[in-house]
């Protein structure tokens, strides 16, 4: 592998439901829609691996919009996969894009629940402080 493909990742070829795909790192004009589908999917990612049937069953549909923006295919193509080849073409798409992903994705997630959590610890705060008894 030369260092140009080490740097910008490669199509994966797969052959899905008898068609052959070329999975591709993300465009830029399909990162708006694609991240509005994929930021729920994402917290229920990473870690020691991924609970496909947990995903699927809890963020299934924002899954499946998000491979759909990723592959350039419609929704209802995608809905009619076997679940097996569903599970292949969403576990590339994630490959594919891995670094985009955990460069921009995750950092963006854990921002966001950082200051959730720094607001809520605030806001829990301020109530506890302003909940004393007056002694008058």
């Amino acid at each position: 592998m030369s260092d140009l493909e080490t740097l910008i990742p490669q199509a994966v070829e797969l052959v899905i439901d008898g068609e052959p795909l070329a999975i591709k790192p993300l465009k830029v004009g399909q990162m708006p829609a694609f991240l509005r589908a994929i930021t729920p999917v994402m917290q229920q990612i990473g870690g020691d691996g991924i609970d496909w049937l947990t995903l699927i069953g809890e963020r299934g549909d924002e899954l499946l919009t998000a491979v759909s923006i990723a592959i350039g295919k419609p929704r209802a193509w995608v809905d009619e996969l076997a679940a097996d080849e569903a599970i292949l073409l969403a576990a590339k798409v994630i490959e594919v894009n891995a670094d985009f992903f955990t460069r921009t994705v995750m950092p963006r997630l854990n921002g966001e629940m950082g200051g959730l959590i720094a607001r809520t610890s605030a806001a829990a705060a301020a109530v506890t402080a302003g909940s004393t008894p007056s002694s008058t």
